[in-house]
């Protein structure tokens, strides 16, 4: 029976209707009481941020299947901090649930965003010092730890040395700009020399993709630019928007979910096939 009622709520069909959000508000409340899988909470939508949750949860599953006991989240565009601090804490269930530990890294100026470079920043919608960081609130927090202070484009290429992450399995990319985004792909420069420091897949959100129709995000700025740009100059890594997510229409950051596919790295052709999902659950210890 539990069984058949976790089926009926996970549904498509039924996460559309007007009782999933019903049901995701009644999670939510007992959560205090009963300590739900976050495997579910994610399947439920019952999570405060069910695409990081999305990114981590299965880039901690690929690091398992190769063989990591230690992976890496990086988010792009700390400002606030409220995604930090949710991937801090969330880092936490992941290894209860998968065995992998998620070393968290956060990178912004620390005093908003610079100035726009080019026409393709969306000048008309974003401007220099938006979405400063609140540095005391997230050191009081303990979320000052693994935190890259300064412009992207200067932290960037001494990061896999200064501080060899594990694997990095998951990046967050919430730079606004074009250019801020291209320069925060150049993490992938360092795949070739240091394969180590990446799985050869890596699961990666962005979010200014999808926007109002004051913002009119296009091919040609803003972070889609940024991506086209980046898989047009080279051949050694490329990134691409999710299929297996576009079908479920429920799920509403399907049209922010890419993936990142690291041709050169020396696990990219460890064979995965023929894995269905009760042996993933069994490997998740879910049964």
């Amino acid at each position: 029976m539990k069984s058949l009622i976790s089926r009926i709520i996970l549904s498509e069909e039924f996460q559309l209707t007007i009782w999933a959000g019903l049901m995701r508000r009644i999670i939510n409340y007992s959560s205090g009481l009963y300590r739900y899988s976050p495997m579910f909470l994610l399947d439920s939508q019952a999570i405060e941020r069910p695409h990081y949750a999305y990114c981590m949860l299965n880039a901690a599953l690929l690091g398992k299947l190769l063989g990591h006991s230690r992976i890496s989240a990086l988010e792009f565009g700390v400002a606030g901090g409220n995604g930090f601090n949710f991937m801090c804490k969330f880092a936490n269930e992941v290894e209860r649930l998968t065995g992998v530990a998620v070393e968290c890294y956060g990178f912004d100026t620390g005093e908003g965003m610079p100035p726009p470079q080019d026409k393709r920043d969306l000048p008309y919608w974003f401007k220099e010092k938006q979405y400063t960081m609140d540095m005391q609130a997230l050191a009081k927090q303990g979320l000052n730890k693994n935190l890259i202070i300064g412009d992207i484009k200067n932290t960037i290429p001494s990061f896999l040395d200064s501080h060899n992450p594990p694997p990095i399995g998951a990046i967050f990319n919430d730079l606004d700009y074009w250019s801020s985004t291209r320069d925060s792909l150049r993490i992938f420069e360092g795949a070739t020399a240091r394969p180590e420091n990446f799985l050869p897949r890596l699961f990666m959100y962005f979010d200014d993709v999808i926007g109002s129709k004051a913002e009119m995000y296009g091919a040609y700025n803003g972070q889609l630019a940024a991506i086209s740009e980046f898989n047009n100059l080279q051949d050694a890594t490329k990134i691409h928007l999710n299929q297996n997510l576009l079908p479920k229409s429920h799920i509403k950051y399907r049209f922010q979910i890419y993936y990142a596919h690291i041709f050169a790295h020396p696990l990219y052709e460890y064979y995965m096939g023929g894995l269905e999902q009760d042996s993933l659950e069994k490997l998740l210890r879910l049964k």
